[in-house]
This record gives C-alpha cells, sequence and structure tokens, in this order.
C-alpha cells in the first residue's frame, strides 16, 4: 500500500510539473511576437488595476469598447482609428482583464465595468462622450447609461450580445465551472486548450463574411491578449462562465433616453435577429446593416463602417 501511495504521489507530481511547464511553453509561444506592444498608449490608475489606453484625433469624445473576451482588446478597432479619428477625439480602452490593461484575480461583474467606464469618462475625458460597443460591451455601456445619464451622449452597439442570453445568472453549474477555470494549474491547462490558436482562428473565420481578409496578423493578436500576463485572462474567462458579467437588460431598455443605434453585418441573420429584439423593447432604436460583412463590420468593411458612424453621430 505504501508503495502504491508513493507511486501515485510520483505520478502526480510529475503530471503537474509537466502540465506547468506546458502552461509556461504555450504562454511563451503565444506571445513571441508582442505585437500589443507595437504603440505606446497612457495608463489609468483605476482603483482596481491598470487601464491601458489610447488617444486619437480631436473632436467631440468618441469611447471605443470592444467585446468583453480574453482574446479580444483594443485591437479590433485598429482598421477604424485612423477614419474616426478625423471628426472626433477617439478613446481605445483596453477593459480590465484584456488586453494590455491588468488582470487581476477577482470576480468580474457587469457593475465592476459599469464603474469602470464611468470613472474611466470622469477622470480621463471629462465631458460626455459617444460610445461604440461590440458584442458583450454594449450591455456594459447600456448599464452606464441608466446609472449615470450625464455620462454617455449617443451610443452605438455593434452586434451587441443576445438579451436572452444576458439574462443567465450564475447556476451551480457555471458557479462550478468558474472555481475550476480559476484553478491555478488545471484551470490554466483547460483555458489554453479553450484558447488555442486553432480555435481563435475557427471562432475569427466564423465571425468574418468572408474569410480571406482573416490574416495571420489577426490571429495572433487575438492569441497574444489571451496569454498575456501569465494566462491571468483566464480569471475573466472565469467570470464569464460563471454568468457573472451578464445582467438582464430587457427591463432596462425601456428606460433608456439616450440614442441608441445598432450596427450588424448584413450576412449575419443571428445578429439581426438580436438586433431587432433590442428594437422590440426600445422602439427608437435604429438599425444599420454593412452589407457583405457578419460579426466583425469595423475589421471586415471599416470604410463602410465609419462612414455610417459619421452620419448617425452627426450632431446635426
Amino acid at each position: 500500500m505504501k508503495k502504491k501511495i508513493r507511486s501515485f504521489i510520483i505520478l502526480a507530481a510529475l503530471s503537474a510539473a509537466a502540465i506547468h511547464m506546458i502552461n509556461k511553453i504555450l504562454c511563451h509561444l503565444s506571445t513571441l511576437h508582442d505585437l500589443l506592444h507595437r504603440e505606446e498608449g497612457e495608463i489609468y490608475e483605476w482603483r482596481f488595476g491598470k487601464i491601458h489606453y489610447q488617444k486619437y484625433g480631436c473632436g467631440k469624445p468618441l469611447l471605443l469598447l470592444h467585446d468583453l473576451n480574453p482574446a479580444v482588446s483594443s485591437a479590433e478597432w485598429s482598421q477604424a482609428i485612423s477614419l474616426l479619428s478625423r471628426e472626433h477625439t477617439v478613446y481605445t480602452v483596453d477593459l480590465l482583464g484584456c488586453g494590455l490593461s491588468d488582470k487581476p484575480n477577482l470576480t468580474y461583474t457587469n457593475f465592476l465595468y459599469v464603474q469602470m467606464i464611468s470613472d474611466f469618462i470622469k477622470h480621463i475625458i471629462h465631458e460626455p462622450a459617444d460610445v461604440i460597443a461590440s458584442g458583450s460591451a454594449a450591455p456594459l455601456v447600456a448599464m452606464t447609461a441608466t446609472a449615470g445619464q450625464e455620462l454617455i451622449d449617443k451610443m452605438i452597439f455593434v452586434n451587441p450580445q443576445n438579451l436572452h442570453d444576458l439574462a443567465k445568472i450564475p447556476s451551480k453549474r457555471s458557479k462550478l465551472l468558474y472555481h475550476f477555470v480559476s484553478m491555478p494549474l488545471v484551470g490554466t491547462f483547460l483555458y489554453n486548450i479553450l484558447f488555442c490558436r486553432k480555435r481563435i482562428a475557427l471562432k475569427l473565420r466564423e465571425s468574418f463574411y468572408d474569410p480571406s481578409q482573416m490574416d495571420d496578423l489577426l490571429v495572433d493578436t487575438y492569441l497574444e491578449s489571451a496569454h498575456l500576463d501569465k494566462m491571468h485572462s483566464r480569471y475573466l474567462f472565469a467570470s464569464i462562465s460563471g454568468n457573472y458579467t451578464k445582467v438582464n437588460l430587457a427591463p432596462f431598455l425601456s428606460k433608456i433616453t439616450h440614442s441608441i443605434f445598432i450596427i450588424t453585418g448584413a450576412e449575419s441573420t443571428h445578429d439581426n435577429e438580436t438586433a431587432c429584439e433590442y428594437q422590440k423593447y426600445l422602439p427608437s432604436i435604429e438599425i444599420v446593416t454593412i452589407s457583405d460583412t457578419k460579426s466583425l463590420p469595423q475589421i471586415e468593411n471599416p470604410e463602410e463602417f465609419c462612414e455610417q458612424v459619421d452620419i448617425l453621430l452627426d450632431p446635426k
């Protein structure tokens, strides 16, 4: 019995060491090109961590918020920044837990990001701003508008998160997944599997109407974002998996008095149906579709996307 126990301990130790080495190697290979550090940015010293942001152009403030996903960063807007900064002072932000911003070990919630967005506008922008938010960042902006109406002017949501999915709450199963992903060794290994290059490329390919526009640089940028800072973005992924970042947005939509526009890819049936669901709760929402695009019109067709943004945000 003692020999069996000793053998088991040795095997477990060797397995743990092997997993640890695999995690370190994958982290090193994924961040080898240092793509996100090519442009220097500024740091907002927020109370829960350092927030990386960049500022471009001049004009009325325009805040760009990327999809809330460990693999996504403000690089999502790289194709549109030069066009939008002609008429706006553009701020791009890496949300807490993403990109070059800090990735603290905490439970990420909708309310946490509402506070982050509010504080960023108050302390960095210093005046009401128009906001463009994509995917699951859109509900964060909507909730920010309900909490501080004076902070936001117009809002544009790019393929916002489905309202039915948003209404999910933490369950026993999701809480178990949250704790499992948060584990330092096995959780990191699972995270590496889910955010490997092949899976990221597949997910991106599904987001494009014309996959030939998806180059290796874009995939490598997403891969690097997911693995920076020793893969501590897994804490955000754990919170997303546990449904802690979600909120039942439907009851709040009808209370929003701001101008809201939704931009969708014309070739994405799911995203267009979601936009119509938003419009049911708030009929004043205007929906605009970008031709020959799916879930990432700001990347796939930045010229038409920015042209529509300028029209929607035109103060006249």
